[in-house]
């Protein structure tokens, strides 16, 4: 597969349909103008990561690797942006897919939930590290983003949020802790003592009150998300090799590594396998809402 120029329409498409091969969960577009590449999450069930989109999450993130590994100027990419978006209309991710969970917890299933742990974290780790790609990463929140839905944006680089969104660590009401990326990332940012205790609360935010916990980049009005980020494409372009390079270097300071995340999901699987009853119906209470809030079929 040729790659060395993106100049023509054959080469585009070349690696457009490398890309979106035998993907289903996820909506991919290509706005060369923007110098983006959208990936809308699709939730057609339920408005959480379930093993189906997470499946096509991975394949994307390892192709688009393979495909432009090793470049390291943004310019000489055909896109400069990885942009998430959801098409559920109330909802970004309500994080993982508790209906799975509770099936793992009840069949003891220790193997089929830490690799859907694993797989978790890898896609998490990767996006934090921008695909080790000369590339900004973000997240474009319409809707509520819990649990994993939370820890997926703070892994990006810039988090764009409708006022009215809802943000928050629910998982310690049925006695869980956020195991794949927001603790080691909040602490980070937070400090220990005080993200202890906003994961202990497991109150949700507001986009006011998770911007100004450092989640949030920027809060849009309501419908007004997408040209919110536009508008700061088009601001900062000519900055966007300085910026993509500081974020490098924070992520070099910050020492976030796959073998830390990796660790905390194997306590996180111990720790879900042995809920009990009380805490499986508050799991499966909020899987209902998980399916209320999914996207258009």
């Amino acid at each position: 597969m040729s790659i060395g120029s993106f100049s023509g329409t054959v080469h585009v498409q070349t690696w457009q349909e490398a890309v979106a091969e035998d993907i289903r969960e996820l909506e991919i577009d290509y706005d060369p103008s923007w110098g983006i590449l959208w990936l809308r999450m699709r939730h057609p069930e339920r408005a959480c990561f379930t093993p189906e989109l997470m499946r096509d999450m991975r394949r994307v993130q390892l192709r688009l690797k393979e495909l432009f590994g090793g470049i390291r100027d943004p310019r000489d990419l055909p896109f400069q942006w990885l942009v998430w978006a959801s098409d559920a209309p109330r909802a970004w991710s309500l994080g993982g897919d508790l209906s799975t969970f509770c099936r793992f917890i009840r069949e003891g299933d220790r193997a089929g939930l830490l690799a859907y742990a694993e797989q978790a974290v890898a896609i998490l780790h990767d996006n934090y590290r921008s695909l080790d790609l000369p590339i900004m990463t973000a997240a474009l929140v319409e809707g509520d983003a819990l649990g994993g839905g939370f820890e997926a944006i703070l892994t990006d680089d810039l988090v764009v949020a409708e006022r009215g969104a809802k943000f928050g660590l629910p998982e310690i009401l049925f006695n869980m802790f956020p195991g794949m990326g927001a603790t080691s990332i909040m602490i980070r940012k937070l400090g220990s003592a005080a993200a202890t205790r906003l994961i202990l609360s497991g109150q949700s935010w507001t986009a006011e009150e998770a911007e100004q916990a450092g989640a949030v980049s920027l809060i849009a009005e309501p419908g007004t998300a997408r040209s919110t980020l536009l508008r700061y494409i088009d601001t900062h372009r000519a900055r966007l090799p300085g910026e993509v390079a500081l974020h490098q270097a924070r992520r070099r300071a910050e020492g976030l590594g796959l073998d830390e995340m990796l660790d905390v999901v194997r306590l996180w699987t111990d720790l879900t396998l042995g809920l009990g009853e009380d805490s499986l119906r508050r799991m499966q209470a909020l899987a209902r809402v998980q399916e209320r809030k999914r996207g258009a079929a």
